[in-house]
C-alpha cells in the first residue's frame, strides 16, 4: 500500500508498524539495538572531537540514525561515514555558505524542474527523485551552488524516517541532453571530480535502491556501457539503462499515474508541495535549536 510522501514527516524513532518491520528485517534494528548503537556512536564522536581535527555539528537522534541505518547498525562503519561527512563540511566551506546552502537556494533550484521528488513512493516504499537533464545548461551551472542544493535537499529528505529506512530511487531522463551539453557536463564533473568522489563514495548516508536512465541517445548508451563494468557489484546491480522502455519502468517501480507527463505519466506535480514539506521540516528543526 502506497501512502503520500508529503505531509507530516514520520518520526525517526516512533516508526510506523510497516517501517518498524522493514527496519528489523532489512537493517537489524530493534529498540535495544538502536539505543545502544546511538550511545556508542555518540561516545566515538566525543572521542574524535577531543583530537581537535573535526567538529560534529549535530548529535540528535535523527542525525545519528541516518548513519546507523545506512550501515545496518554496524557502529564503526557508521562512524566512518559520520567522520567523512564532518571532514567534507570542514574542507568545503564554499558549499556550506549561507548563499548556496539554504532553503532559499533550494527553492530556486527546485522550481527549475531539473530535480523533483514525487509525492508518492514506489511500490517498495522508497522516495522517487526525478532528474530531467534537458532543463540544465551545464556550461552555465555554478558547481558549488549545484552541490549545495543537492546536499540541502538530501538533509531535508533524511529528516523523515521513511527515507532513512526505505531509501530512495532516482529516475534520470537524459533524452534531452545534447552532445554540446554533454561536453559541458563532462567539463563540469571534471572540475571537481575529487569532491564528487568524496561525497558519493563514503559520505552520503542514504540507501540508494536504484538509478534508472531513460531516453538515452546512442552516444550516452555507449558511455553508460563503458561506465557500468567499472562500478562495484552492489552499485552495478542498481544501475539500469531502460531507453524508451517506460512500461518496464512502470512495472518495476510504480504505475504511470504517479509520474508526471515529462516522465511518461499523467500526474501533475506542483513544486510548492515539496517546498512546503521542506520548510515544515526546517521549521521543526529550528524549534529544537538544530540547523541543517
Amino acid at each position: 500500500k502506497m501512502t503520500s510522501t508529503f505531509g507530516q514527516p514520520v518520526d525517526v524513532v516512533q516508526l510506523t508498524p510497516e517501517l518498524r518491520e522493514m527496519a528489523e528485517k532489512e537493517l537489524n534494528e530493534t529498540e535495544a539495538v538502536r539505543e545502544k548503537a546511538m550511545a556508542d556512536l555518540r561516545a566515538m564522536m566525543d572521542e574524535e572531537e577531543k583530537k581537535g581535527e573535526v567538529k560534529f555539528h549535530r548529535r540528535d537522534d535523527s542525525f545519528l540514525l541516518r548513519y546507523l541505518r545506512n550501515k545496518k547498525f554496524e557502529v564503526e562503519r557508521a562512524f566512518a561515514v559520520v567522520k567523512k561527512w564532518a571532514e567534507f563540511r570542514r574542507d568545503h566551506p564554499e558549499i556550506y555558505s549561507n548563499e548556496n546552502y539554504s532553503m532559499r537556494a533550494l527553492e530556486a533550484a527546485y522550481r527549475t524542474g531539473y530535480m523533483q521528488v514525487l509525492p508518492d513512493p514506489d511500490k517498495f516504499g522508497r522516495a522517487v527523485v526525478l532528474i530531467d537533464v534537458k532543463k540544465v545548461d551545464f556550461h552555465k551551472m555554478d558547481f558549488e551552488a549545484y552541490v549545495a542544493c543537492g546536499m540541502y535537499m538530501l538533509e531535508v529528505m533524511l529528516e523523515d524516517a521513511r527515507r532513512q529506512v526505505a531509501g530512495a530511487v532516482y529516475i534520470e531522463d537524459i533524452g534531452g541532453l545534447s552532445f554540446k551539453n554533454l561536453m559541458g557536463l563532462v567539463r563540469f564533473m571534471g572540475k571537481r571530480k575529487a569532491m564528487f568522489q568524496e561525497t558519493m563514495k563514503d559520505a552520503i548516508p542514504i540507501r540508494i535502491g536504484g538509478i534508472y536512465f531513460m531516453n538515452q541517445p546512442w552516444y550516452l548508451s555507449f558511455l553508460l556501457a563503458l561506465i557500468k563494468p567499472t562500478l562495484k557489484k552492489k552499485m552495478k546491480d542498481r544501475f539500469h539503462v531502460y531507453g524508451n522502455s517506460w512500461d518496464k519502468l512502470y512495472e518495476r517501480l510504480m504505475p504511470k499515474e504517479h509520474l508526471p507527463p515529462n516522465f511518461g505519466g499523467t500526474k501533475e506535480l506542483h513544486p510548492d508541495d515539496f517546498i512546503e514539506y521542506a520548510k515544515k521540516i526546517e521549521a521543526g528543526l529550528k524549534e529544537k535549536g538544530i540547523t541543517l
